[in-house]
C-alpha cells in the first residue's frame, strides 16, 4: 500500500538541532530529548512533560471566536439594554445575530421580517465582518512548540506537606506551576443595523450604544474586550403605501484574542512544571578518563545529619531473668554511637573506640551490629572486606571492587553501632 504521508517543513528549532554537533558523540546531541522517534517536522513528544492531570481542579482556559460573538451579545443585552418609547409604553428591543438567511433578507428587502411575515421593527441586528491577526502585541514564536511561555505559581502542593520532618532534613518543598502561553490577538469587524420607527427612537439607540465605545465588552465573570465604534450612518425611508421606516448602520472594532482548544494546542504546550526539591553539587577533579569514570560511580557527599541510630542492624536476643530484663543487656541493646571515621588509605577507615561487650546470654558483639554510610550513602556489606575491633580503635576495610570507588581523605564514612 503507498504511504500517503506528506511531512510539513521543519521547524525553526528542528533545522537549528541540526547545525549542533555534540562533544561526545556517544551521549548524542543534548538539544533532542524526545522519548520516540519524530518524523522530521511532526512537533516534539516527550513524556517527561506528560504529568497527569488527575484530582485536578484546574481548568483549560480556551477562549474561541463564539465566546467573543457571546461578549458582544452580553454587553448588548446586559449592560446598554437597548429600549424605546412607544406610545407612553418602553419597549426592550431585541438583539439578533446576523446568521447568513437573516442577512441577506435584510440586504435584499431593507428590512427583516418575523416568523408571521410583520416587519420587525424595533431591532438591532449585528454580524461578524472580518477577522485580522494582531502581531504588534504577542507571539508564541513557534506554532509546533511555543516558546514564550507565562508560568503562574500555586499557593499549594499537595506533594508538599507542612511538617517538621522537612525542616529535619532541609528539603525545600518543591514548586508547581500553571504553564499558559500568550493567546493569539487578533481585531473582529462586526457590522451592526438598528431598525426604528422614528427618528427620536433612533437618536436615544445611537446615544446609547456611542456611550459605550471605547470600553470593555463582555460578562465580567468571563471575558470582556475592548470595543470601539467611529461613526454612524442613518437613514430614513418614506416610500407610499409602506410602513415608515428608520435604519442606521455602524461597525464595532473589538479587539479580541482567542486560546484554541483543539489538539495542536496540547501538542504544542506543557500545562504543569515542578521545580526541584533539592539540587546537590559534587567537587570533583580527574586527570584521565578512567578516573573520571571512577568518580562518576562515586555517591555525592551531602549531609547526614538526618541519619538516625535506629537505622543501624542489631541483632539482639533479651535474656529474662526472673521475669525481668537484666540492666547490663538493657544498655547493651539500647547502645547506637554514631563516629566518624578517619582516613587511612583507599580503602581503610578507622573510628576512635572499640567495641562494646554483649553480656552473658547474647550473641557476640560482630560486623552485624554496625552500619556504614560513606557521604550519605549505605556501604552493603558485601563491600565489606572486613571490620575489626582494638582497644581503642576499629579499623573498617572495604573491597573496591564491590563497591565500586574507593576511599579519598575528603570522604565522611560514619559508622552507627555498639561502640564503648
Amino acid at each position: 500500500m503507498a504511504n500517503n504521508y506528506k511531512p510539513r517543513p521543519e521547524n525553526r528549532q528542528e533545522f537549528m538541532n541540526k547545525l549542533v554537533t555534540p562533544y561526545d558523540a556517544t551521549m548524542g546531541n543534548p538539544n533532542a530529548v524526545y522519548s520516540e522517534t519524530v518524523r522530521p517536522g511532526e512537533p516534539e513528544f516527550n513524556r517527561a512533560y506528560e504529568i497527569s492531570q488527575k484530582n485536578d481542579t484546574d481548568v483549560n482556559v480556551s477562549i474561541g471566536i463564539k465566546d467573543i460573538d457571546e461578549a458582544v451579545l452580553y454587553y448588548f443585552e446586559h449592560v446598554i439594554k437597548p429600549s424605546v418609547i412607544q406610545n407612553n409604553v418602553r419597549y426592550k428591543v431585541p438583539v439578533i445575530y446576523g446568521a447568513p438567511e437573516r442577512w441577506k433578507s435584510v440586504q435584499t428587502d431593507g428590512y427583516y421580517r418575523d416568523g408571521i411575515g410583520g416587519i420587525q421593527v424595533p431591532l438591532i441586528m449585528f454580524k461578524r465582518e472580518s477577522i485580522d491577526r494582531n502581531r504588534d502585541l504577542g507571539n508564541k514564536l513557534d506554532g509546533n512548540k511555543v516558546n514564550n511561555l507565562v508560568l503562574v505559581q500555586r499557593k499549594f502542593n499537595r506533594k508538599n506537606v507542612y511538617d517538621n520532618f522537612t525542616l529535619l532534613t532541609n528539603r525545600v518543598p518543591d514548586k508547581e506551576f500553571v504553564v499558559a502561553f500568550p493567546p493569539d490577538y487578533i481585531t473582529l469587524t462586526y457590522s451592526c443595523i438598528i431598525f426604528t420607527d422614528y427618528v427620536e427612537q433612533m437618536d436615544k439607540l445611537v446615544e446609547a450604544i456611542n456611550f459605550a465605545s471605547d470600553s470593555y465588552w463582555g460578562d465580567p465573570s468571563k471575558f470582556q474586550f475592548r470595543a470601539k465604534i467611529d461613526s454612524f450612518s442613518t437613514q430614513t425611508s418614506l416610500e407610499v403605501g409602506a410602513d415608515r421606516l428608520v435604519k442606521s448602520t455602524f461597525s464595532i472594532v473589538l479587539n479580541g484574542y482567542t486560546i484554541p482548544d483543539s489538539i495542536n494546542r496540547e501538542v504544542a504546550s506543557t500545562n504543569r512544571l515542578f521545580s526541584a526539591s533539592q539540587i546537590v553539587f559534587g567537587i570533583e577533579t580527574a586527570n584521565s578518563s578512567e578516573q573520571f569514570t571512577a568518580n562518576m560511580k562515586k555517591p555525592a557527599r551531602k549531609s547526614v545529619a538526618g541519619v538516625s541510630a535506629n537505622d543501624s542492624i542489631n541483632v539482639a536476643v533479651t535474656q529474662y531473668v526472673g521475669g525481668a530484663v537484666s540492666p547490663q543487656s538493657l544498655v547493651y541493646v539500647n547502645t547506637n554511637k554514631q563516629l566518624t571515621g578517619t582516613f587511612s588509605d583507599t580503602v581503610t577507615m578507622t573510628f576512635a573506640s572499640g567495641w562494646l561487650l554483649a553480656p552473658s546470654g547474647l550473641p557476640a558483639t560482630s560486623i552485624d551490629n554496625f552500619t556504614f554510610f560513606c557521604n550519605g550513602q549505605f556501604i552493603e556489606k558485601t563491600a565489606i572486606s572486613s571490620f575489626t575491633a582494638g582497644e581503642s580503635t576499629s579499623t573498617l576495610v572495604i573491597d573496591p571492587a564491590q563497591l565500586s570507588y574507593s576511599f579519598e581523605s575528603t570522604d565522611e564514612v560514619i559508622a552507627i553501632g555498639k561502640f564503648i
